[in-house]
């Protein structure tokens, strides 16, 4: 491996940590009814957030973790984001300022598994033009 692929390695997981730290922000944020009003303007802006936001944050997990994956064929970065999700979302059943909605779970789903299909295909691709 050279200098520069040992450079990108790492990365990507100072990357991902930094936009983890912005979804927490944003979380919070939201717990503390401090997300712009204007934001609201926007037709489903809160799905639509939630697809790209968790979606991003799959594609970096994926990178962060060196594409690894887990039983072989579940990829470790994503299945880590897909649970926090999960929790994230749940967890809004016991707050009296946010509410569990089944259709920001979709999305979350969704955005995960889409972005990790794009690097899926991107890396493919770009893998065949290097050879």
């Amino acid at each position: 491996m050279n200098i520069n692929n040992q450079y990108l390695k790492h990365i990507w997981k100072y990357i991902f940590i930094f936009y983890i730290l912005i979804l927490l922000f944003i979380s919070i944020a939201a717990y503390l009814r401090i997300i712009p009003n204007e934001i609201k303007q926007f037709p489903h802006y809160d799905t639509l957030l939630h697809f790209i936001l968790l979606g991003f944050a799959s594609y970096f997990a994926h990178r962060a973790f060196n594409r690894k994956y887990i039983w072989k064929y579940l990829p470790l970065g994503p299945v880590i984001i897909l649970l926090l999700a999960i929790a994230e979302e749940s967890s809004q059943m016991f707050s009296d300022i946010r509410f569990f909605c089944f259709s920001d779970l979709l999305a979350n789903v969704s955005g995960i598994i889409i972005f990790y299909l794009f690097d899926l295909v991107f890396f493919k691709r770009t893998q065949k033009k290097l050879k």
